[in-house]
């Protein structure tokens, strides 16, 4: 493939509108030209703010994620596993690994393992887990794919939590010049987070994370793997 300074940067959550922990972050990616891409390993089908049958709650939440990547750039992609039925198995691995091999990502998003209220949620922890495996089997050839083994080393990061502890890994991303853009992220969304005030909780985690690396707003993330990414995320 030919050697270009555009990155590869690949988000992978549970459920549309996860990705908020790092939209500010994958929006500065795509200003500067690199090619985002959002894996959605559910439909966000359980959703308890929309009325519905299963099917009906999938495709408004498919709605949204296409709204979104009209008016913002970001490239959505979908996985069937249902919804809160998230789990590190052989077989998601291999088809997240397969994913992977396909897009040769630079850099990968994902959940963490949180415990907290929220971030917590099983899926999202299932997902790291899957994530985490996924980046090993895609070193390796599956028969069941038509790609070939993708062994470059991949920085790996996850959104800070209020439950994390600061430390070197923690790494900070201005996002200031993102802020029209996240507003219209949650206006795409609405409706999505029902009681939960996650506008709010998000403003105000881009002010505190602003304010410790002299920011106006900010996202913060935990490193898990070295190796030089970009400037966004260095």
């Amino acid at each position: 493939m030919e050697e270009t300074n555009k990155l590869n940067v690949l988000a992978i959550f549970a459920h549309p509108d996860d990705e908020v922990g790092a939209i500010g972050t994958l929006l500065n990616h795509i200003e500067e030209g690199d090619n985002v891409d959002i894996l959605l390993l559910t439909r966000g089908e359980n959703a308890s703010s929309f009325s519905g049958t299963k099917e009906e709650i999938a495709k408004i939440r498919e709605k949204q994620a296409k709204k979104i990547e009209n008016e913002l750039g970001l490239r959505y992609h979908f996985f069937d596993i249902p919804d809160s039925s998230v789990f590190p198995s052989i077989e998601n691995a291999k088809k997240v690994a397969s994913f992977i091999k396909k897009h040769q990502p630079d850099v990968i998003i994902t959940w963490g393992q949180s415990v907290q209220i929220g971030v917590g949620h099983p899926d999202h922890r299932y997902t790291h887990s899957i994530v985490l495996d996924a980046i090993s089997y895609a070193r390796y050839k599956n028969e069941e794919d038509q790609y070939p083994p993708y062994r470059r080393r991949i920085s790996l990061y996850t959104p800070f939590h209020a439950d994390n502890v600061i430390l070197p890994s923690t790494w900070f991303v201005d996002i200031t010049k993102q802020y029209d853009k996240i507003m219209k992220f949650f206006d795409f969304y609405e409706g999505a987070y029902g009681v939960w005030a996650v506008r709010d909780y998000k403003l105000s985690s881009m002010k505190l994370f602003g304010r410790l690396c002299d920011a106006e707003y900010a996202e913060a993330f935990t490193k898990h793997l070295w190796r030089k990414a970009s400037k966004k995320l260095e």
